[in-house]
């Protein structure tokens, strides 16, 4: 995670996984198989993750989200 926080109402990939419930790992997993919310790459490696993507992403299908 940078050293700075991110911009009000974003989350950093570790606050967003926090923030989902899930482990870190998971949230680089769907990023990485295109099935998570969707982030935002900060720099070379960081990305960050608007609140309400995530809002959007959680309140999305189930069974769709179920998948990832």
């Amino acid at each position: 995670m940078p050293n700075k926080p991110p911009p009000k109402g974003w989350l950093w990939s570790a606050e967003a996984a926090e923030y989902l419930a899930v482990h870190v790992v998971t949230l680089y997993r769907w990023r990485r198989d295109g099935v998570g919310p969707k982030g935002k790459r900060h720099g070379r490696r960081a990305y960050r993750y608007k609140i309400s993507d995530l809002d959007a992403w959680m309140n999305e299908d189930a069974p769709a989200r179920a998948a990832a």
